[in-house]
């Protein structure tokens, strides 16, 4: 604290300001506090933060700004690197990045259909619905809100001689899941990619989790001159079975990195504890382990994801946070049979969340 107060008088603003940061901390003597922000630190968005503290600025609440509201931070979904043994003039030019989470809050916070729905959560990578050979090319985006998931629907017509007009997606979920609302695509022309969402309510109780939805593309039709692209006055209803769409549980969850996971894990304690035991279909501790993350959608810590050589017992440490704010945590302790058998132990800021994991494991 001593070196930190001397560093408040430094030349440069960024090591004034992490210094006074980091000294605020230290004075609440919290061990708490200094889990979530110096061991851990924090890991919410900046810019989902700055637009947060300047939307509760201009719109002044009784209740005290809460965190949890803030988007955590994410990484693109892809980083194109170049290997350094291409000269920089050979280089050929970068493509961009996919579009980050920022720029997907943006976009929908401009649908006023979705300004009802509170921050973004997550958002998963793109999944195609159609083949790439096919009329019609559409993939699907899933944005996960606190209490509503939106799907976009990135879509392409690939036929000159149609111009689709009103195009939007119906959606059925197995599981009774309800459509809201649904913003249609106004126009596809030939080979303009449009957009089109479809907002579901989750149930209150998060007991439906998980889902699968069938889909048709449904749209008005109206044929076109090829050469001009000039579309007919009159056109008809039509529509295209695309593929389904699984809502899954890792869906709900953002990863969490916790350099210090014993530290996380007794900072939450024992009070939302829940242990079970099961037996995996799974033949190696690499495999299980690989399903267990991709089930959760929980980050590995402390590079328990890797099982030493020679193994037949390993222990897995997972952290998320759940949509609405609930941290997370998973210990799971396996031990190679003749199948995997899986001791998994959920600490949980929210009790019924502890129990959402343990059953859907299950």
């Amino acid at each position: 604290m001593v070196l930190l107060e001397r560093s408040l008088l430094d030349s440069d603003d960024e090591v004034r300001d992490r210094a006074t940061f980091y000294l605020n901390i230290l004075k609440q003597n919290q061990k708490a506090l200094n889990s979530a922000y110096i061991l851990n630190g924090l890991a919410v968005s900046v810019v989902g933060l700055e637009r947060a503290l300047h939307h509760y600025t201009i719109e002044p609440s009784e209740q005290p700004f809460d965190i949890k509201t803030v988007p955590l931070d994410t990484q693109p979904f892809a980083e194109h690197k170049v290997t350094s043994d291409v000269s920089p003039a050979a280089r050929p030019t970068e493509k961009a990045a996919p579009p980050t989470q920022e720029i997907y809050a943006e976009q929908l916070a401009a649908v006023p259909e979705f300004a009802h729905i509170g921050p973004l959560f997550k958002s998963s990578k793109p999944v195609e619905l159609t083949e790439s050979e096919t009329e019609y090319i559409v993939r699907c985006i899933k944005h996960t809100f606190p209490k509503h998931v939106v799907f976009q629907f990135d879509c392409t017509n690939t036929l000159n001689d149609q111009q689709l007009e009103e195009v939007y997606v119906q959606m059925e979920s197995a599981e009774g899941l309800e459509v809201e609302t649904v913003v249609p695509a106004p126009i596809l022309k030939y080979n303009q990619p449009g957009t089109t969402y479809t907002l579901v309510q989750l149930p209150d109780d998060n007991t439906e989790v998980a889902s699968v939805f069938s889909n048709t593309l449904k749209y008005s039709v109206k044929d076109c001159d090829p050469n001009t692209g000039e579309p007919d006055e009159e056109g008809y209803e039509d529509e295209y079975v695309l593929e389904d769409i699984e809502l899954t549980f890792a869906d709900h969850v953002q990863r969490v990195m916790k350099p210090n996971f014993m530290a996380s894990w007794e900072e939450i304690g024992e009070d939302n504890e829940l242990e079970e035991t099961f037996a995996l279909s799974t033949k190696t501790l690499e495999e299980a382990i690989q399903n267990i993350v991709n089930f959760l959608g929980m980050q590995p810590c402390e590079r328990s994801d890797k099982v030493p050589e020679g193994k037949s017992s390993h222990s897995l440490f997972l952290a998320g946070v759940f949509r609405g704010g609930v941290d997370v945590l998973v210990k799971a302790r396996l031990a190679l049979q003749d199948t995997v058998k899986m001791q998994i132990t959920v600490r949980s800021t929210d009790p019924e969340i502890s129990e959402l994991i343990t059953s859907a494991v299950g």
